[in-house]
């Protein structure tokens, strides 16, 4: 670190130097796709709907304990080309004291600059050249809201953005987590009892809410049911509540779906199970489901489609899963070493071509 005789501080960025490696869930190597493509869909549909699509994209993120890039008011010296910092930004210990740098509207407001990507950042000479801190998402909305004359975030500002007050903030942050639907309460007692092994409580709980109407509840019964936990195993049965719950859009279910299909041989129709699961995923995307989905759209399409877009996805997923895993959810271990060995084969062999399938042809049953 550097002092300037104007009094500011200039920080040196270390190691710029692209090296081979393999992708994390980070602002340098995926950003927040969920954020991104709601912002998208926010300026293009600017209705209800879209809003609360962006909503849920955020508590997704939050979740992911994701991690943005905020700008701060110590510049470097003027520099013609977009300078390394948002690939090397200034970590969140040391930039704990360093003002911020804000961008005020028309209206005399001032909002602090948050960006999901090194390229949002970059998008404007403002930005581009000026040193940025790295900080979880969370944080980032806590230091707006406790931070004097600071009305509140906008994200990505440079393209489609999106701007967040004080009350949203709040809301996002504090919000107690409440059950909405008839079933809610028992599901969530059913996976706390899951967490624990406890799983004849647990399959109880779920039924307790199917009864109700919880498609949520009737899918991880029949997760319970396909494999004995709580239950004697009856797959036949567990299908077809799998495919009720489907047909109230219960992702989950989808996805287990495909898994069955897969495992009978069946990868075509396994495909457009995990593909219907996904578009409903995009939705409302929870970290509940979102890594297992990641992680079969993976294995089953996106490496012989794109290596790069297949690695961005299985970031996510080991994102979502280590979190999983951490807090003890059912079969989320295994889903992280599944999604860690893809990364490992993908980064370091060339994939083999995959079986051609017609799936046009194909149909859910």
């Amino acid at each position: 670190m550097a002092r300037r005789t104007d009094g500011g501080i200039r920080f040196r960025p270390v190691d710029s130097k692209r090296q081979g490696r393999a992708l994390h869930y980070s602002p340098r190597d995926t950003g927040c796709p969920a954020i991104e493509q709601a912002i998208e869909g926010l300026y293009h549909g600017q209705n209800e709907e879209s809003f609360w699509t962006l909503m849920g994209a955020l508590n997704y993120a939050l979740e992911l304990e994701t991690r943005v890039l905020v700008p701060l008011q110590t510049a470097p010296t003027a520099h013609p080309n977009p300078a390394p910092w948002s690939e090397h930004p200034v970590p969140e210990e040391k930039a704990k004291d360093l003002p911020l740098w804000t961008l005020k509207n028309g209206k005399g407001r001032t909002w602090l600059p948050l960006f999901t990507s090194c390229t949002a950042a970059n998008g404007d000479r403002n930005t581009a050249s000026r040193p940025m801190a790295d900080r979880s998402l969370q944080d980032a909305m806590e230091l707006a809201l406790s931070t004097p004359g600071i009305d509140g975030v906008v994200l990505d500002p440079w393209g489609h953005s999106a701007t967040l007050d004080g009350a949203l903030l709040n809301g996002l942050l504090h919000a107690a987590h409440t059950p909405e639907e008839p079933g809610d309460e028992e599901v969530e007692q059913g996976r706390e009892a899951a967490r624990q092994g406890d799983w004849e409580t647990a399959a109880a709980c779920y039924d307790k809410a199917a009864q109700q109407g919880s498609a949520r509840g009737l899918s991880l019964l029949a997760d319970c049911l396909y494999k004995g936990r709580g239950f004697t195993a009856n797959r036949a049965e567990a299908r077809r509540m799998w495919r009720a719950a489907a047909e109230n859009g219960e992702v989950l279910s989808f996805v287990a779906l495909g898994d069955d299909c897969a495992a009978r041989g069946d990868a075509g129709k396994a495909l457009l199970y995990y593909r219907q699961g996904w578009q409903n995923a995009q939705k409302m995307p929870d970290i509940e489901y979102m890594p297992q989905v990641c992680l079969r759209m993976v294995q089953q399409e996106l490496r012989y489609v794109s290596r790069r877009q297949a690695l961005r996805l299985l970031a996510e997923a080991e994102q979502g899963f280590a979190i999983l895993a951490r807090e003890h959810e059912p079969d989320a271990a295994q889903g992280l070493t599944e999604t860690r060995q893809l990364i490992e084969t993908l980064a370091h062999e060339q994939p083999a071509r995959n079986t051609a399938y017609n799936i046009e042809s194909l149909q859910l049953d």
